[in-house]
């Protein structure tokens, strides 16, 4: 039976949140149960842009202090590393706007660039995954407008390196096959333990322009798919309506049935949020498929630039899979002829520019 703790924490106050952590792994056997002596552990956050804290964009830099104490207190030697959105370019911009370098400085704990890679089934993976004695994830709890929810499964896609994750996207257009690959990428770089970072989530939109919400909570376990089954319960979905969770578990990567699932410490059903947000393209996703198939092509989102917000800074253009963005100094420009609505753009744009637009027929059907 899959184990999973759920632990409230009220705030990001750096004892709060220690404890919580601390508590979450103790009721799963403990940092000495994951970490020995001398070993290199690799912390994993979800650092997809440069936004502060506040935002809830990116992993909590007070959350991965708090692994960081536990892996010292265990007598090993912890680093952290991440892919972020726009595919490294910006990644000594999102260290220092996320907090996470300041936290390292103060802790005395090196940054890793994921930038060389070793391929694996042909998908470029970190090194530092390899080279590490245990790799830690650090997710945060979050919505994503492709996969309705990125926390435990998809922080892993993270561990890919450079542009490759624009190609995923450009060769599964289709959401079964892009929730595939992710699953493909989490049996690879799958890591030891993960602890997610559900103190102030966000809900709508996301992952970069949802709204931020209150959840309170530490979740940790060795089984993502476990993880991730309790989170969707806790947003008011079917596990198995997550396709990750869903390729992920007919994969047997890990237990999406609740019933086989053992959650410890806090009560799991008084986190339920019966009116948390998703993202505005669900519903579609949640349709029988004899249904969605009937009328996919008349329910249409689409990736738009307010010119007005946009900072020219062509993380958008790099992101985009298909090449379709021009951004210039007096227009910003979206070939919709050519856009794949992978939505890109609108995950590592770190200024809001970028919105989803619906066609009058999806603000019909969904108001």
């Amino acid at each position: 039976m899959a184990k999973v703790s759920i632990i409230r924490c009220p705030d990001y106050e750096t004892a709060n949140v220690f404890n919580a952590v601390k508590r979450a792994v103790d009721l799963i056997g403990g940092i000495d149960t994951f970490v020995k002596p001398g070993m290199k552990v690799l912390l994993k956050p979800n650092l997809l842009s440069a936004r502060v804290p506040d935002d809830a964009v990116d992993t909590h830099p007070e959350v991965v202090r708090a692994v960081v104490r536990l892996v010292k207190g265990a007598g090993a030697v912890p680093c952290i590393g991440d892919s972020p959105g726009g595919y490294g370019k910006n990644i000594d911009e999102v260290f220092e706007k996320s907090g996470i370098k300041r936290m390292a400085e103060e802790e005395g704990v090196e940054l890793k660039r994921f930038t060389a890679s070793r391929f694996v089934n042909g998908t470029p993976i970190a090194r530092q995954i390899f080279d590490s004695d245990r790799v830690i994830s650090i997710p945060k709890l979050k919505t994503h407008s492709v996969t309705v929810l990125t926390a435990a499964i998809k922080n892993m896609f993270g561990a890919v390196v450079g542009l490759y994750k624009a190609q995923c996207h450009s060769r599964a257009p289709k959401e079964e096959d892009f929730c595939r690959i992710i699953a493909k990428v989490y049996s690879i770089a799958r890591p030891h333990l993960t602890i997610v970072d559900g103190i102030i989530a966000m809900e709508g939109d996301g992952p970069s322009s949802g709204a931020i919400r209150k959840m309170n909570l530490i979740m940790a376990g060795m089984d993502a798919v476990a993880i991730d089954s309790c989170l969707a319960k806790i947003m008011g979905v079917k596990p198995l309506d997550i396709l990750v969770t869903k390729e992920a578990y007919e994969a047997k990567l890990g237990e999406a049935d609740m019933s086989k699932i053992e959650v410890m410490g806090d009560d799991l059903d008084t986190f339920i949020a019966k009116d948390f947000k998703l993202p505005q393209t669900t519903p579609l996703k949640f349709l029988p498929r004899s249904v969605m198939n009937g009328i996919a092509s008349l329910i249409k989102f689409k990736p738009y630039i307010d010119i007005e917000i946009c900072r020219r800074c062509n993380l958008c253009k790099i992101a985009c899979p298909v090449s379709c963005i021009e951004i210039e100094k007096n227009y910003c420009r979206i070939d919709y002829k050519k856009c794949v609505r992978c939505l890109c753009c609108h995950e590592v744009c770190p200024y809001r520019a970028i919105s989803i637009k619906r066609n009058i027929l999806t603000k019909m059907v969904w108001g």
